[in-house]
């Protein structure tokens, strides 16, 4: 009756021991998830300050750099490309 007893014991540490390893395991992964994604976050925000930039160039390019500069269209795409640069600096 002891054997079963002590068997069944040994058998039912080493189960928690599995889990709380597979545990351990999930919470690791979960943890190198969430810097990726705020890598990829970043990088998404590199990209949309570069596309901005790219705009503004288009309307210097198109209207004259000076004039350009004092459209409506530019200013709006100055301060959205502000803000991400702001929120890169974080």
């Amino acid at each position: 009756m002891k054997l079963p007893v002590i068997i069944s014991s040994v058998v039912g540490v080493f189960a928690i021991i599995g889990g709380l390893y597979a545990f351990d395991c999930n919470y690791t992964r979960a943890g190198d998830h969430r810097d990726l994604k705020s890598r990829f976050e970043r990088n998404l925000l590199i990209q949309d300050a570069k596309e901005l930039r790219n705009r503004m160039w288009d309307i210097q390019r198109n209207v004259g750099e000076e004039k350009g500069k004092r459209t409506r269209e530019y200013k709006e795409i100055e301060d959205e490309r502000n803000m991400i640069l702001r929120e890169l600096e974080r």
